[in-house]
Order: structure tokens, then sequence, then C-alpha cells
């Protein structure tokens, strides 16, 4: 008997470690940017090898992988969401145009530079920060479920992150509040994300006070450590060839003071994990495929060191069985709350989020919600927290306005046909939101130039949620009017307008807007033959009614990818309101874009008609200039009907540094058009029209589209134009 038990227990020493004897696993996160992304990996290794994980401690990086995992999200699940995810839609933090309110998008037409100044007493603010953190944050709120718990000992694996007070420099251990918002502060590196409010501190990223907290993994569980080091090292000095590179490294050799003091306290039973991460920096969150890669390799390095921590797959299963069991269940919405707003109206936030309350939170539905808010530009970011009380959740919603209602747009655009004929025009838009309860806007329009106008509008949403409004305006405008025969200036008329209407209409959210509208002005046109000839030229007065309805889903104004746009114009002048010109005018204007793989085909279908009416000289449609009939010079061709066709096709060659814009794109361009003075669409429009093909050199700087345009077109024309604005 003696003999059986010795060899009964010398069995059970073979095996791996029993549940109730085996020492307590801490798993310890360093922060590294988007390097910790290999944190995965390892994670992925330690569930394969059935090694539990009792309690997590994370910094940065570390702390979002953390943070997941605290709240029984397994490895697989993690990787797919990470390598779903968008990260330069994450960090960029610009909605996508196709799900931005049309509002929003209708300065889109204008040639305004590619950023918005926000101003507070008609003063521009600074921004707070580089990068906004309104989508990362509502990433971190999915990777953690919406969970809620007071403290983090209470989630399914007890959980720390490390963060840094950046008033004193005192290492902050967060063990407790929002889990998404903690997780975000650990990450938040100062003057690139904002810091966060942590108990009545200001904490940013934890990395550069304790980038691996292993003594704080101890204090919390830890008989025995697993240690995960993705800190980037320090760069060799032919690296150090830039002041952004001297500045990482100075930070870098802080961080690694500390680390490897550290790392110094790990003893016999811990596990040091070091992923090869060579080449990898820590912004390259779109390499994540390749950081979980090496994370798995270098945790399969460590298997002979881990199996001592290794269970039983029974003892695993039901280790497994308990995080699981811990997970707070999801409670009903018991009330909601906004906290105060300085101007934005909280009864319309609260139209627009639609939370149905005794129901649990529909996560997916309110970040939607939110995200829709957000898009319509007023808030620095949109956040939300979920709390106990003793009749269900509450659903505390936080809007962060931004430091000012009014926004100012400036823009520049210039064309030269490199003959001796350029112009310019320097433009601005003032944008003052939220002068009512409502959300009144006041828009103003100017610019300077070639084309000198004026123009404001009052925006009045007539409900909460902004389906309706009424609008009436005023503008001033004086426009070129070019006579152009046989691709040569003849002389230059101008067209002068001063008048303004009613319109009333429905934002169709994120699809475009419908408008009814009555407007009157006085027009004027002018030549500079009028000193020879003082008959030529016209003054009048035309007033009448009209309807455009406009849809708008491409995904980029400049260059789309894909995406539909459509606008539906229809005026009719009255003598019942005072109109000294009778004519009816429609147009139809579509465009498509479609992709393939590097390839965009940008296809446009444009028409007009005067409906069987004899438009004025000042309302006549007009085709000619880049990208309107290349080949032609601006107002060449003019009628009571047009049309035109144009296909433009492009391939991105090259990516700009962020700071001068995004891609340099190479096209090839046809066109077909045409203009006649018949009153109606006739076969004879088609029979013969106008032709242009070339090519296209374009690139999206943060001044606004710029294009080198060389066509050729029937009649032996040929143009080459440099433009600077949106010429379709």
């Amino acid at each position: 008997m003696k003999r059986l038990s010795l060899l009964l227990l010398a069995l059970a020493c073979c095996q791996p470690v029993m549940a109730a004897e085996r020492p307590k696993v801490a798993l310890v996160l360093s922060g590294g940017g988007a390097r910790g992304i290999a944190h995965i990996g390892v994670l992925k290794v330690l569930e394969e090898a059935r090694v539990p994980v009792d309690c997590v401690v994370g910094t940065s990086m570390g702390a979002i992988v953390g943070g997941a995992a605290a709240t029984g999200m397994q490895a697989e699940e993690m990787q797919r969401r990470v390598e779903g995810a968008d990260w330069d839609y994450l960090f960029g933090d610009k909605p996508h145009r196709r799900d931005m309110p049309y509002i929003r998008k209708r300065d889109d037409g204008q040639d305004y530079f590619d950023f918005t100044l926000t101003l507070r007493n008609y003063w521009p603010v600074p921004p707070r920060n580089l990068v906004g953190v309104h989508y990362i944050t509502q990433f971190f709120r999915e990777l953690t479920g919406g969970l809620e718990v007071d403290r983090f000992d209470q989630l399914p694996i007890p959980y720390r992150a490390i963060a840094a007070n950046i008033e004193n420099g005192q290492t902050v251990i967060m063990d407790q509040g929002d889990l998404p918002l903690v997780m975000r502060a650990s990450m938040s590196v100062p003057g690139v994300f904002p810091p966060v409010s942590y108990k009545e501190q200001m904490v940013v990223d934890g990395g550069i006070v304790k980038n691996m907290g292993i003594d704080e993994g101890r204090k919390l569980c830890g008989d025995a450590v697993v240690a995960v080091n993705v800190s980037s090292p320090n760069a060799a000095r032919d690296k150090l060839e830039s002041l952004f590179a001297v500045s990482e490294q100075t930070i870098n050799i802080a961080v690694q003071k500390d680390m490897q003091a550290q790392i110094a306290t790990l003893g016999q039973r811990d596990v040091l994990i070091t992923p090869d991460l060579t080449g990898l920096t820590s912004t390259d969150f779109n390499e994540s495929r390749r950081m979980i890669a090496a994370g798995e390799q270098a945790a399969r390095a460590a298997l002979p060191g881990l199996r001592a921590l290794s269970l039983s797959p029974e003892d695993y299963a039901a280790w497994r069985s308990g995080v699981e069991a811990r997970r707070p269940k999801h409670r009903q919405i018991g009330r909601v709350e906004i906290t105060p707003t300085r101007w934005v109206s909280r009864d319309v936030l609260k139209s627009l989020l639609d939370v149905r309350k005794g129901q649990p939170l529909d996560q997916a539905e309110l970040h939607r919600n939110i995200d829709r808010i957000y898009a319509r530009g007023d808030f620095v970011r949109l956040t939300y927290q979920l709390l106990p009380e003793p009749d269900g959740s509450l659903l505390r919603i936080i809007p962060i306005e931004k430091d000012g209602r009014d926004f100012l747009r400036v823009g520049l655009k210039l064309n030269s046909d490199f003959s001796g004929d350029s112009s310019f025009g320097l433009q601005a838009g003032l944008r003052r939101t939220w002068l009512n309860r409502l959300g009144a806007e006041w828009l103003t329009q100017a610019e300077i130039g070639e084309t000198r106008a004026l123009r404001t509008e009052f925006f009045q949403p007539t409900v909460l949620n902004g389906a309706f409004f009424v609008a009436p305006w005023a503008e001033l405008r004086d426009d070129p009017r070019d006579v152009v025969i046989n691709h040569e200036k003849v002389v230059g008329n101008r067209v002068k307008r001063i008048g303004g209407g009613l319109d009333f209409g429905s934002e169709l959210d994120k699809w475009g807007e419908v408008r009814a509208y009555l407007r009157g002005e006085h027009v004027k046109w002018s030549s500079a033959l009028q000193t020879a000839v003082p008959q030529v030229g016209e003054s009048y007065t035309q007033a009448g009614y009209g309807l455009k309805l406009i849809y708008d889903q491409l995904d980029n104004p400049r260059f789309p990818r894909r995406g539909d746009w459509v606008k539906l114009d229809a005026f009719a002048t009255t003598d019942a309101l005072g109109s000294e010109r009778d004519y009816r005018k429609a147009l139809l204007d579509w465009r498509h874009a479609y992709t393939r793989g590097p390839y965009t085909l940008f296809l446009t279908g444009r028409g007009g008609s005067a409906l069987g009416t004899t438009l004025p000289y000042a309302e006549q449609f007009q085709l000619g200039g880049p990208m309107n009939l290349s080949a032609y010079r601006p107002s060449e061709l003019a009628g009571n009907t047009f049309f035109l066709t144009r296909v433009l096709g492009y391939r991105q060659v090259k990516e700009m540094p962020p700071a001068l814009g995004g891609g340099v794109y190479l096209g090839l361009l046809a066109e077909a058009g045409q203009a006649s003075m018949d009153t109606e669409w006739r076969n004879a429009l088609f029979s013969h029209p106008a032709w242009s093909v070339g090519g296209v050199l374009a690139a999206d700087t943060r001044l606004g589209p710029l294009y080198l345009t060389l066509a050729q077109g029937d009649g032996n024309r040929r143009t080459a134009s440099l433009t600077l604005g949106i010429s379709y």
C-alpha cells in the first residue's frame, strides 16, 4: 500500500498543476503603441496551453488588450475585431462622408481648404489635441461589451490599468470607473490624445511612468507572473536623424530604465515573453496580423516555462466556466440622463438618441445613433456610461461640445489655360450654430475674384429632430459670362444678380434633402461692348417657384471611389410674383463612382431643358472648361437645352505626406456633349455632339483638388489647364 501511494504521488507530479494547488497567475502587458497588438498572439498561446489568467495588469496598449481580456473575451474574438478594425477611420476621427447628415455635406460644393476653424467670440480656438478619440472610445466600448461593475475586481478577471498624473508625474493605478474610459486613459499619449479625468486627477499614458507593472501584478494576485514586453527598443545612432527621432529616443530611454528595473524582479517561476517586432513601429496599426503572429511565435518559444503553469483539460474548462459565470448580466435601462450642455439642446439630443427604457441596452443601435449625432459636427466627442441603480441601469450620455459654436472655412480656386487666360477666387464661409433650442443656423458665404458673391441663409428647423425646416436667404452675385466663337474669346460679359427667397424643405438624414422654394431677383447683364454699342445688355426682374432634390452618397466629394450623387432642380417664373420674364427650366445631374481593385470609374450624366420656353441670355445652360467638355473654353457652348456625358477613370499612384493631403492620381478622360438653342430636346442635339478626350494628373491637397488636364477635341481643339478647386 505504501508503494502504491508513492507511485500515485509520482504520477501526480508529472501531470499539469491542479486548480486547487496551482499558483495564481498574473498577466502583465506592457505598452508599446500598435506593437501591443502582439499581446493577442500571446493570449492565443496561453489559451492553447491551458494557462489560466487570474488577474491582468496593463499599461497603454497593454491596458487595451488586458481590459478586453478581463471581460472574458477570448483571443480569437479579440483577433477578429482588431484585424477587422479600420484604424485610419478610428484614429482619423472623421465620420464616413456617406454617414454624415446632408446639411454637413453642402459645403463640399465650395472650394474650401481641408480644415475648419472653430471660433469663440469670432476668434480661432486652437485644437486641444492632435487626434480625436470619439471613434476609438466607441471601439473600446464594443470590446468590453458594455459591462457594468463598481470595481474592476468584479470583472470576470480582476484588472488594473496604469496611468500617469500629468500634474505631478505620479503613477496612478486605476482599479475602478468606466472601463473603456480607463483603457483610453492609459493610452492617452500627451499632446496626441486628450488627458482623462480620473478621481479628480488628469491622467495620461502610463508608459511614461511605469510601462510594465510587474509589481502591481504581484500585489493583485500574482504567485507567478507572465510578463509580455512589446516596448520599442532604443534606436541606433544612424536612426537618430530627425528632431522627432531624437525626442522619441529621449522618452524611450526613461521608459526602458523603469522597465528593466521591473523585469529584474522576475523570479524562477515567472515567464518573460518578448515578441520579435523588428521593423514594426508603435504606429503600425494596419500590421495587426504580423504583430499577432509575432506574439504567437514568442509565446510558443516560452512554452517550456509556461507548461509549469498549465492546467489539465478538466481544470482549465472549470476555470473558464468560472470566468464566464462572473460576467455581469445586462440589466434593463431604467433612466436616461444627458449631462449639461452649453448650447446644444438636450431635447434635440434625446430625440435623436431614441433610447427605449425598460429594455436591455442595444449597444449597436445606441452607437449608430451616437455616431449620427457626432457626424453633425457639434461635438469633440460623444460618450456614455452605464451605471447600476436600484431600478435598472442609468444610461448617462456625456456630450463634450467643441470650444465654440461658430465655424469658419476659407478656400481658394485657381485656373490657368497656359495661354494668358487665368482666373482666381478667394472664398470664405461662416456658420453660426445653435441659435435657438431647435438648432437654427446662420450661414454666410462670400467670394472675391473673377466671381464676386455674398450669400446669407438662416436655416430654421421646425421640429426637434431637424427633419423639416424653413430657410430664408438673400444673395448678391457678379459672374463672368464670356462670348467664345471658334475657341476664341470675342467679348467679356458679366451677369449681376441681387435677390432672395424662401425655402421650405426636409432633411433626408444622410441621404440628401428636398426643397420647395420661392425666388425673386433683379438681373442685369452687361458687356464690354456697351461703351460702343449701348443697346447690348439688359436688365429685368424675375420671380418664380421651384423644386430641388439632392441625393448624396458619394464617399468622397473630390476623388470618390464609390457612391452616387443626383440633383434635380426645376424652376418656373410667374407674373403672379411680378416676374418680367416667362420661362421654365429643369436640370438633372447624375454622378456615379465605381471601383474595382485600384481602378475607379467616375461617370457623369447631365442634361437640361427650357421645357418649350426660351431662356434669357443670363439663364442659358453652358458647356466648356475643365471637366465640363475640357477641350472647349468656358461658356463656348450655350443654349436652351444641353447634355453632357463624362467618363473619368483614375488610379492612385502615390500617397502624399498627411500634412500635404491625400493621394496623387493618374487618369484618362472622355467627354461628349452639346448645347442647342432649341427649346426642347430633339434628336439633332445628339446627332453631332462635341467631344473631348485627354489625360489628368491630379492631387488631393489640403488646399483642394489640383488638376493638370491635357485635352484634345473636335475641330482640332487642344487645351492644357491647371486647376485648383472642384471643376465638376
